[in-house]
């Protein structure tokens, strides 16, 4: 069995996770801090605690998401095959989509917290900053079935159709 930490088309298992992950850990740090801390100006207004099951619509499914793509990566990356079936076929990112768009949001509403809901929007800027690198290597690894791939799927947002250009 091949290590999931040995390259394969000259990428690792991590791609740009390392540098979105430094992006996002002050603003998640601060939100933790606010949340702890300063609890009156972290917290959303009670009146709206109705809200709060909403928190596991997203919660769960955005678990689920993540969890099945973090099995597929690890299970599938030492084979050096382009991922696209299971959470892959969901979004190109699902790790981070999950993360962004289901698990931080639901946190927030669970939480009656707004700065979740702030991490969650640095999440998709740090990801959309750096992604770009880790799309050109799988461009060169992968070629038409990545670029039919990109057509197919989304960057970030589940289910959704890209634009073609």
């Amino acid at each position: 069995m091949t290590s999931i930490f040995k390259k394969q088309n000259d990428m690792d298992i991590v791609g740009q996770g390392g540098k979105i992950i430094l992006f996002i850990l002050p603003f998640l740090i601060a939100a933790i801090l606010f949340d702890t801390y300063l609890p009156r100006i972290a917290s959303l207004p009670e009146s709206i605690s109705l809200i709060r099951p909403l928190g596991y619509l997203l919660l769960i499914p955005g678990v689920i998401l993540w969890a099945t793509a973090i099995i597929q990566l690890i299970t599938g990356f030492s084979k050096g095959r382009l991922l696209t079936t299971g959470a892959y076929g969901v979004a190109r990112n699902p790790i981070y989509s999950s993360a962004t768009f289901l698990i931080l949001p639901g946190v927030a509403l669970l939480t009656l917290t707004w700065v979740y809901f702030v991490v969650s929007v640095f999440l998709y800027v740090g990801v959309m900053i750096f992604i770009g690198k880790e799309e050109q290597q799988l461009t060169k690894a992968f070629g038409k079935e990545y670029e039919d791939y990109k057509a197919r799927v989304d960057r970030l947002i589940p289910f959704k159709k890209p634009r073609q250009k």
